[in-house]
């Protein structure tokens, strides 16, 4: 994915990409309807690129796609001052840089209002297309950012509690052991990984498993290793619990769609309708 575009938040360059049509014009492109795209773990902005190569063959559709802080094309990350009272858990401080679902929905708020669409005042209003964890940074952008959508797609998302695989709980519990892993073992981990997210491996034959593992291996330092490791030990129950401990989602001000399946590979078999 093409992400020429950088917003800085709070010591990270997020990368994205603001897609119009190639046929939109200044007066046609406030008649585009606004459509935002963010991933899951361990993904990036990749796993959507059919299904934005084909809406933007319409003329109809203006898309938002970035990767996440920490993920993707979004790994840079430049530290301020250290504070004297650390603020954060122990499991994001043991990591530089924040990326836990709370501070993600933060920064998809902050993301929105700096391309004019978060549904506020005079901003456009965006149907928000979201996968797997990002299911529960959509709701918190809704529901405690305050950032307004015309519709919700939650695909495969993660919104209620328990969640994670026991590999997930295991890197949870021992982030350390994994950082040490040697690169081809971590490799081997991270191939894993996706394998297990999808019910046709000749899915992965034509490319994908190498295309959605990239962002994560090689590097200098073993840098994609720690960001790897990063967002799963950083993940936080604490994030889901809020909301569904306050009944918030009964507070959802727009339709929603739940996409849910067991068979499916990827989007492909999704019948989509924005």
């Amino acid at each position: 994915m093409d992400l020429p575009s950088t917003f800085q938040f709070q010591g990270w360059n997020i990368r994205y990409n603001l897609a119009r049509p190639n046929n939109t014009t200044a007066s046609n492109q406030s008649q585009l309807k606004p459509v935002v795209f963010v991933h899951g773990t361990p993904w990036s902005s990749t796993v959507f690129q059919p299904v934005i190569k084909a809406l933007l063959a319409k003329p109809s559709y203006q898309i938002l796609i970035y990767d996440l802080p920490g993920y993707g094309q979004s790994q840079e990350f430049a530290p301020s001052p250290p504070s004297s009272t650390p603020t954060t858990s122990p499991e994001v401080q043991l990591f530089q840089g924040d990326t836990s679902v709370k501070f993600q929905a933060k920064a998809l708020a902050e993301l929105l209002k700096h391309v004019q669409l978060d549904g506020k005042a005079d901003h456009a209003a965006p149907a928000v297309i979201a996968h797997d964890i990002a299911g529960t940074i959509v709701l918190r952008a809704h529901l405690l950012e305050a950032c307004e959508f015309d519709t919700m797609m939650l695909v495969d998302a993660n919104a209620v509690l328990p969640w994670g695989d026991g590999f997930y709980k295991l890197a949870r519990e021992e982030p350390v052991s994994f950082l040490r892993l040697p690169p081809r073992i971590f490799e081997a981990v991270v191939r894993a990984v996706i394998q297990s997210a999808v019910h046709d491996p000749n899915v992965l034959k034509t490319g994908w498993e190498d295309a959605l593992a990239r962002p994560w291996i090689g590097g200098e330092a073993g840098e994609q290793q720690k960001s790897f490791v990063r967002q799963i030990a950083q993940a936080d129950d604490g994030d889901v619990a809020e909301m569904l401990e306050g009944g918030l989602y009964g507070l959802v001000r727009c339709d929603v769609k739940i996409v849910w399946g067991s068979k499916t590979s990827g989007f492909r078999n999704i019948k989509w309708k924005i």
